[in-house]
């Protein structure tokens, strides 16, 4: 891709010259041939230089949009109320965080089962598991987000509220809310659909095309679950909000009633984009679920139509290409589980080598591509691909379940002694 643009906004630059706050609008190659999630995005994390000189010869930049770091008040990471910093490793919060997990979804079953035969909502064991997450995704980020990949087509609302609490509380720490702020929006997303509870588990989980008559009493979820907090609690007033208006729309298309961006809450913007992530990435009864970019695409193409802009963008950079609990295929052919990915090395994950070149088991080795980025002949180490949970016979139920071998220290990968 050759040629410059006559809009004078836009600047073709060497790699050699970027910097943090540019916006990159246009590659010297095609978008699809290179590991970036959307086309068009600014740069700030360091990480995202070095893959853009490592992949381009010369970028071009919207003047327009680029941000001035240094000076600009409004720059990204400006307005952040906390920074957190992962306090222990992946390897020492995931015994805590399983256990953390099955105690919510048991006691999740259990609340919405309650509610569904008319009983009170326990308001304070829902704060109390949602405080357990909370605390576990303060000391390490990526934990608990990799349980949320172990995806069942059954027992979808309960597994879904679960995982859209634990994904919000994870993005809210990336937003750097205080700790209170983070509590508050995994209650909202542990009962964003509770309204569901409401609607007859034959419609739920029907297979085939629901009538209209289904259709429409399954959009009256939001406005049961308002009614059923109201009656069940006065002190949930945030969660009130976003179970009535998780399904709104910037553009006010929404449901149920059809409010435009600035009477939708804040905490409601973030489920919203967790929630149609989720739905889009999972199996259901009816279909199977997209990969990771996919829904990551759907998002960011529906920025400011459907979802919030900035919140969208923030989300996608947050997921990123590598989301812990996801298969990483590498060039060399070896697939392994990805656990982790630091904040400022986004595009090198961390990884549980679990097959060989074949595709065949092989012995459990930890790859750092943070530490590692070629193999001992000097051939580049990179992931070719991402796949879902299942992919090449890799179960993560089954290695969360026997228990990860992760606490090792990454060791030089060798190809040949994974064989």
């Amino acid at each position: 891709m050759t040629g410059s643009f006559t809009d004078v906004s836009q600047k073709r630059i060497p790699v050699a010259d970027i910097e943090l706050g540019m916006f990159v609008s246009k590659l010297d190659r095609r978008w699809e041939d290179t590991p970036f999630i959307f086309q068009g995005f600014q740069v700030v994390h360091n990480d995202e230089i070095d893959q853009l000189r490592q992949t381009c010869d010369h970028v071009y930049i919207d003047v327009k949009q680029t941000i001035d770091i240094k000076h600009n008040k409004h720059a990204v990471g400006a307005t952040h109320k906390k920074r957190y910093i992962d306090t222990i490793s992946f390897e020492q919060e995931m015994p805590t965080a399983v256990s953390a997990y099955k105690r919510t979804k048991e006691q999740l079953d259990s609340i919405l089962s309650s509610l569904r035969m008319g009983y009170d909502l326990d308001e304070n064991k829902v704060r109390s598991l949602v405080k357990e997450c909370v605390e576990s995704v303060i000391r390490n980020s990526s934990a608990l987000i990799w349980l949320t990949q172990i995806k069942q087509r059954d027992d979808y609302t309960a597994e879904h509220s679960l995982r859209v609490a634990i994904m919000a509380i994870a993005f809210g720490r990336d937003l750097e809310l205080l700790e209170v702020e983070l509590e508050n929006l995994g209650i909202c997303g542990l009962l964003h659909d509770v309204g569901k509870v409401k609607i007859p588990l034959n419609i739920l989980n029907k297979e085939q095309r629901l009538t209209q008559q289904e259709f429409l009493l399954m959009r009256s979820h939001p406005a049961q679950g308002r009614k059923l907090l109201m009656s069940k609690s006065q002190s949930l007033s945030k969660a009130v909000d976003v179970a009535y208006t998780h399904h709104e729309r910037i553009d006010g298309k929404g449901y149920p009633r059809g409010i435009t961006s600035e009477k939708i809450p804040y905490f409601a913007k973030i489920v919203a984009i967790v929630d149609a992530f989720d739905a889009i990435t999972s199996d259901r009864c009816y279909r199977n679920g997209r990969s990771s970019l996919e829904g990551l695409r759907i998002i960011y193409d529906d920025r400011g139509k459907h979802f919030d802009r900035e919140l969208s963008e923030k989300f996608v950079r947050f997921v990123g290409v590598y989301p812990p609990g996801h298969i990483a295929e590498l060039n060399t052919g070896h697939a392994g589980i990805i656990l982790s990915c630091s904040g400022d090395s986004k595009l090198r994950p961390k990884l549980l080598i679990v097959r060989d070149k074949h595709k065949k088991p092989c012995p459990e080795k930890v790859l750092d591509l943070e530490f590692q980025d070629r193999l001992p002949d000097g051939t580049p180490l990179h992931v070719r691909e991402v796949h879902a949970d299942g992919t090449f016979g890799i179960d993560l139920k089954f290695y969360r379940d026997k228990g990860l071998r992760i606490w090792e220290e990454p060791v030089l990968f060798r190809p040949e002694a994974t064989v």
